[in-house]
C-alpha cells in the first residue's frame, strides 16, 4: 500500500494528531457560571469575559470518540490517495482502447470507454498506462498520471476510418528488452489480433480482450478503390475500379453510386463483373475527384464511402534539336504521353553546346572527355544533396540501368553527379548512345521517358491511397514517377492515417478506408478474458473510504437523535 499525495510517516502523524485533536476536544466541557451585575447594562461584557469552555481532567464518552475518530481517520486517508497493487513485483498493465473502424459500429465505442474508466479506477496509478489505438497509437494516460485526466483527453476523440494499429502495438512489445517483466495487455474494443503477431509475445506477456463483443451484425463497404491507365491506350484517361466486400451474410448488390467531382456517373458506364466488382472505363484523368457511395447503409458507415483523386495526365511537349541519335525520337515516338513540338514546349533535347530552346529545362549530351560523370543533374529547390540525389536517381530509372555493364564496356566509371541550379537540367555522355549499346537496352526508353517528365515537373501519382497502409511504390505502368518527394522525405515507407486527405505536391489528395478487416468484422485470433480492475471490481480505495465515512457520520447521527450520543 501506497499513498499519492502523502508519504507514508505524513500519513501516520496526521492520524496521531487527529486523534491528539479529538481527545483534547473531548476533554473540553461548557462552564456554567453566576455572574452578578449591577444592571443589565453589564450583561454582555460578563458574558464575553466569562469562559465558554474549560479542559476537564476526566475523560468520558469512550464510544462516542472512537467513532469521530474513525470518521476522521477514513476521511484523512482518503485525502492521502491510497493506492493497491504499488508492487513492483505485479503485473504492469497497458490499457489499449481501440480507437479504430473495427470499433465504431453500435455502441461498441462506449461501451470500451466505460470498461476503461471502471478498470482505470481500481489500477495502481504507477502500474499502468493507457494507449489510444487509431490511426497512430498514442499514449493517453502515462503511468503515474491521475486517471481524472483521461475524460478530458477523451472528450475530443472518436474511432477513425482507419483498419486498427494493435499488431504494430504488439510487434513493438516483441522486441527484447521493451516488454516488462510481467505485463498484462487488454484490449477495450474490437480489433484484431494477428495469430502470427501473438504468437511471438515474450512468454511473461498477457494478452487479453476486456469485453466479449457479440457477433458483428452484417456489413457490406468499398474495400477496394484505384485507377489504372485506361485499357484503351488513350493517355488521358484511366480505368477505376471498385470492389465491395462484406460479412458472409452480407448481401452485395447493385446499390454502387459513383459521383465524380459531385457530379453523379450514368449508371451505364458503370461495368459490373461480378462479385462485388465493378468498372469505369475510360474517365478522364483530369484531377477530379471519385466519389463511390454504397446507398444500402449498414451499422458500419465509415466503409460505406470511398473516394480518391484522379491523376492529372497531360501529354508533354518536347523540343528535339537536330543531329539528335534516332533512337531517342522512337522513344519518345512510343511513349503516348510525350508528343514532338517546336512551338509551346516545356523540354528540350539538345546536344551540349547548342543554343536553340536555351530558356527550357534540357536533357544535354556531352563528350565525355568534356564531363567527369557520366550523369550530371542539376536540380532546383531547397532540398539537401543526398534527398535530392536519392529521389532523382528513382525518378529518372536510373536505378535501372546497367550501370556496371556500361562502365565496362566504357573502361571508365559511370556515376552520378547533382549540382543546384535556377533551371533543372541532365547531361549524359553522348557516347553511351553511339559506342556502349545503351539505346538498345530496355532501360533506354525508361530513362527517356522519365527524364522528360522530371525536367518538366510532372507530379507523381499513386493508383490508390488506403489508410493505413504505405503507399504504393511499384505500380503498371513503368513510365510514370512513382515517387512523391513531399511523401518520402525519409525514404522510409510513409503510412497513411485516417481516411480523409493527404497533402502532396499534387496538393489535397483523397484518402479512403479500403480494409478487408474491418468490412468483413474480423475477429482476429481469439484472446483470453480480461484480469484487470483491481481487488474492488472496477471501484476505487478513495470511493469506499469516503462512502465508509459517510456511512458513519449517517450511523453518528442517529445515535445522536436517539439521544445515545452526547
Amino acid at each position: 500500500m501506497s499513498f499519492a499525495n502523502l508519504p507514508l510517516l505524513g500519513v501516520l502523524a496526521g492520524i496521531a494528531g487527529i486523534a491528539a485533536l479529538l481527545f483534547l476536544l473531548q476533554l473540553l466541557r461548557i462552564r456554567h457560571v453566576e455572574v452578578a451585575v449591577p444592571t443589565t447594562l453589564f450583561w454582555r461584557e460578563a458574558a464575553r469575559e466569562a469562559p465558554v469552555r474549560v479542559l476537564r481532567g476526566v475523560f468520558r464518552h469512550p464510544l462516542a470518540y472512537l467513532l469521530v475518530l474513525a470518521i476522521c481517520t477514513l476521511l484523512w486517508l482518503a485525502f492521502a490517495g491510497p493506492e493497491a497493487h504499488d508492487d513492483r513485483t505485479s503485473a504492469y498493465r497497458v490499457l489499449f482502447l481501440d480507437g479504430s473502424a473495427h470499433t465504431a459500429g453500435g455502441d461498441d465505442f462506449e461501451q470500451a470507454v466505460d470498461k476503461l474508466k471502471a478498470d482505470l479506477a481500481g489500477l495502481s496509478e504507477g502500474r499502468r498506462e493507457v494507449i489510444w489505438g487509431g490511426a497512430r497509437n498514442i499514449k493517453l494516460l502515462k503511468a503515474g498520471e491521475d486517471r481524472l485526466l483521461l475524460d478530458r483527453r477523451l472528450a475530443s476523440l472518436a474511432p477513425e476510418a482507419a483498419p486498427s494499429a494493435l499488431n504494430d502495438q504488439l510487434r513493438l512489445l516483441s522486441v527484447p528488452g521493451v516488454a516488462p517483466a510481467s505485463l498484462e495487455f487488454v484490449v477495450y474494443g474490437r480489433a484484431p489480433a494477428e495469430l502470427a503477431v501473438v504468437e511471438r509475445l515474450p512468454t511473461a506477456t498477457r494478452l487479453s480482450r476486456a469485453i466479449d463483443y457479440p457477433d458483428g451484425g452484417s456489413n457490406h463497404g468499398v474495400a477496394a478503390l484505384g485507377v489504372n491507365p485506361a485499357a484503351s491506350g488513350r493517355w488521358d484517361r484511366v480505368d477505376l475500379l471498385i470492389r465491395v466486400a462484406g460479412t458472409p451474410d452480407a448481401a452485395i448488390g447493385d446499390d454502387i453510386t459513383v459521383e465524380v467531382a459531385g457530379a453523379p456517373l450514368d449508371d451505364d458506364r458503370l461495368e459490373r463483373l461480378g462479385d462485388g466488382v465493378a468498372v469505369v472505363r475510360d474517365l478522364a484523368a483530369d484531377g477530379r475527384e471519385v466519389e463511390v457511395r454504397l446507398e444500402a447503409g449498414d451499422e458500419l458507415a465509415l466503409d460505406n464511402v470511398a473516394r480518391l483523386t484522379l491523376p492529372d495526365r497531360r501529354v508533354v511537349r518536347v523540343a528535339l534539336a537536330d543531329d539528335l541519335d534516332p533512337a531517342i525520337r522512337h522513344a519518345i515516338e512510343a511513349d503516348p504521353g510525350l508528343a514532338i513540338t517546336d512551338e509551346n514546349a516545356s523540354v528540350v533535347i539538345r546536344a551540349q553546346g547548342t543554343a536553340a530552346f536555351g530558356d527550357l529545362p534540357a536533357l544535354e549530351f556531352a563528350p565525355a572527355a568534356d564531363q567527369a560523370t557520366a550523369f550530371e543533374i542539376d536540380y532546383t529547390g531547397n532540398d539537401s544533396a543526398e534527398l535530392a540525389l536519392r529521389a532523382s536517381v528513382t525518378a529518372l530509372g536510373l536505378d535501372q540501368i546497367d550501370a556496371a555493364g556500361l562502365a565496362a564496356e566504357a573502361q571508365r566509371p559511370v556515376g552520378v553527379q547533382l549540382r543546384q541550379a535556377e533551371l533543372p537540367g541532365i547531361s549524359v555522355w553522348e557516347e553511351l548512345l553511339a559506342h556502349f549499346n545503351f539505346t538498345g537496352s530496355r532501360s533506354f526508353p525508361v530513362f527517356i521517358s522519365r527524364s522528360v517528365r522530371w525536367l518538366a515537373g510532372e507530379p507523381a501519382w499513386h493508383p490508390y491511397l488506403a489508410a493505413g497502409r504505405p503507399l504504393p511504390r511499384a505500380t503498371v505502368w513503368s513510365l510514370a514517377a512513382v515517387v512523391d518527394p513531399s511523401l518520402d522525405a525519409l525514404g522510409a515507407d510513409y503510412v497513411l492515417g485516417a481516411a480523409g486527405t493527404v497533402s502532396s505536391s499534387r496538393g489535397d489528395e483523397a484518402v479512403a478506408l479500403l480494409s478487408d478487416a474491418v468490412t468483413e468484422r474480423n475477429t482476429g485470433t481469439p484472446l483470453l478474458a480480461s484480469q484487470a480492475g483491481g481487488d474492488f471490481a472496477g471501484t476505487g480505495i478513495v470511493t469506499w473510504l469516503i462512502l465508509a465515512a459517510l456511512l458513519l457520520l449517517g450511523a453518528e447521527w442517529y445515535l445522536y437523535q436517539r439521544g445515545l450520543m452526547p
